[in-house]
């Protein structure tokens, strides 16, 4: 045998026995958390650590005893930060497609726990609790450590693994740490600006320069790392987080990277499985959204210190990130403007394999359940995850204002199954959500390029008009629109669009009339078109339910050619229906009380 492998196995052996592998342990407090760091002797391959927490001293195995364990699963090492190594995440340490060569390991680096102090030895321990509210005022802790076979030596000596001086503790809230060269963008620097979450499709980003621990919340185990870029522009903060959840460095997945050890995993901007560190009991745990909750941690922050403005906050992301896009900022209206979802999935089913998946209705379930396990789960929401990430289910349950949608699908998408757009795109329409919606016959990586030039400027250019203090009008039914068939990439056109070259300009409104300029961008040979007209996020020309209105339909020349009288629904709405767009500089739509 090896003589370090025989010293590593009498170490296991003897690990009760002997003095703890923790040694040095400190603790300081900053913004809300408790930064614990230490060093820590060799140990076997599968030995963790455990932290524990105590409003008293932890001075032996008693003091142990009445303490409460915080965290567990901590892995030797903590204090690398494998961020810093693409080949510890996404796709793991991929040959390079030009020259076929593996991509070196670049040397370990320990993260910056302090914003402009040195990094930290990537071989020692760290571990980050956030301060709950019950554990406001003076704090102690001890690290103890567990054993492959689950055995935990409760060896407790007060400086050495445990502090012997308290941590004065603060319950506020969680401070991005800064990683790179100089300094981050200043406090209020993006004051006023719009506000653009950018989620990337799968792959790796590089190591960001924005560092978070989060909480219990935020994954599997508190005092896990999450990372995001910002950037300020003229007019935009861009927030660019990283969909990277880590499970540790004995993680098993399907497949298995070309070489080296992966640490983390794409998580399709929703979440995992609370039970991931065990991968034997995934089907018995809760799929949780941890990855939603930091995207809402990093777009608190951006808003509150950048000082962004909250109106105009827009979402967009291509194959995972309009994924994302969709079962996340979609679902907050709260939050987006507007968001633009490209070649996205919209649910997660395991098709039909009497079609399969030449007809488009292949199953996409392998996306989730590796690190989810089974959709049919009860979620962190209480439904069954399937359920959950439905976005037609989600929007005939929230007839309220949606954001405003972008999106984009292809027929022969053999990555993302076609068979659930049609029935999206029906529910958008019936609940008269406002939404351009495009398709064509391309695969995964042709949509865009097939897509025609207006379309392709609205899905970029076309968040920024949008505001959560701005109405607009959300089109449905129009007479111009195309049919996106059964679910079969055979049926219906091959080609089509919802609400293309509808356009308008901003509504004028008071609390007694609302008028609004219908317009049309593309051919005058297509007119004249009909279309429903429901006015969105009315900020004065509000009806309650049953109130009546007059509408009326002028012209160019100012000519009344359609009048009716409307009745609010039970959500306060009014539709315009048949709408007469009769040229291209638009028809005005006019409501009074």
């Amino acid at each position: 045998m090896d003589r370090g492998l025989a010293a590593l196995v009498l170490l296991g052996s003897a690990m009760a026995a002997a003095a703890p592998v923790v040694t040095g342990l400190r603790g300081e407090y900053r913004a809300g958390q408790v930064f614990l760091t230490w060093e820590e002797a060799p140990v076997p391959p599968g030995t963790t650590f455990s932290v524990y927490a105590s409003r008293t001293p932890i001075a032996d195995a008693a003091g142990l005893a009445a303490a409460r364990r915080v965290c567990q699963w901590i892995e030797p090492g903590s204090a690398e930060d494998w961020t810093r190594d693409k080949g510890k995440y996404g796709k793991g340490r991929e040959k390079d497609p030009k020259t076929g060569e593996v991509p070196p390991v670049p040397a370990p680096v320990g993260y910056v726990i302090r914003e402009g102090a040195p990094r930290l030895d990537p071989a020692s321990g760290l571990h980050v609790h956030t301060v709950a509210g019950d554990e406001v005022g003076d704090g102690f802790y001890a690290i103890t450590t567990v054993a492959a076979d689950a055995h935990e030596d409760t060896t407790v000596v007060p400086g050495a693994n445990a502090l012997v001086a308290a941590v004065a503790q603060q319950c506020e809230p969680i401070r991005p740490i800064w990683q790179g060269e100089g300094q981050g963008p200043a406090p209020g620097s993006g004051r006023d600006k719009a506000l653009h979450l950018q989620l990337h499709a799968k792959g790796n980003r590089a190591a960001c320069r924005y560092l978070v621990f989060g909480d219990a919340s935020q994954a599997w185990r508190e005092g896990i790392p999450f990372m995001f870029d910002v950037s300020v522009g003229a007019d935009t903060v861009t927030l660019l987080p990283s969909d990277t959840m880590y499970v540790g460095r004995g993680f098993k997945r399907t497949p298995e990277p070309p070489s080296g050890e992966v640490c983390g995993i794409w998580t399709f901007w929703y979440g995992c499985s609370d039970r991931i560190p065990e991968p034997d009991r995934i089907d018995q745990g809760t799929p949780t959204n941890y990855s939603e909750r930091r995207l809402l941690l990093e777009l608190a922050w951006a808003r509150e210190v950048l000082q962004t403005d909250p109106n105009r906050t827009y979402c967009s992301g291509s194959s995972m990130g309009g994924c994302g896009t969709m079962s996340f900022a979609f679902r907050h209206p709260e939050v987006f403007a507007a968001v633009s979802a490209h070649v996205p999935i919209v649910a997660y089913t395991p098709g039909d394999p009497a079609k399969g998946q030449k007809l488009g209705w292949h199953d996409n379930t392998g996306r989730l359940v590796p690190f989810c396990g089974p959709l049919a789960l009860p979620c962190s929401d209480g439904m069954p995850l399937s359920e959950r990430l439905d976005a037609a289910a989600f929007v005939r349950a929230h007839p309220d204002d949606l954001p405003f949608l972008f999106i984009a699908n292809g027929r022969q998408d053999t990555s993302i199954p076609w068979h659930h757009n049609p029935d999206f795109y029906r529910a958008m329409q019936a609940l008269r959500q406002g939404c351009l919606i495009a398709w064509n016959d391309g695969s995964h990586s042709e949509v865009d390029t097939k897509l025609p030039a207006d379309v392709r400027q609205r899905q970029t250019a076309g968040l920024a008009r949008f505001a959560l203090n701005r109405s607009f009008p959300a089109f449905s039914n129009s007479s111009r629109n195309q049919d996106p068939g059964n679910g079969d990439n055979t049926s219906g056109d091959t080609v089509g669009f919802m609400n293309r070259g509808l356009n308008w300009a901003d509504p004028v409104e008071t609390a007694d009339r609302y008028e609004v300029r219908i317009l049309y961008d593309l051919e005058a040979a297509d007119l004249p078109l009909t279309v429903d007209v429901t006015p969105r996020r009315c900020q004065a020309f509000r009806l309650a339910p049953g109130q009546t209105c007059a509408a009326a339909n002028l012209d160019g020349a100012g000519r009344e050619i359609q009048s009716l009288r409307l009745t609010a629904d039970r959500f306060g709405l009014v539709t315009v229906p048949q709408f007469r767009v009769t040229q291209r500089e638009g028809n005005r739509l006019v409501l009074s009380r």
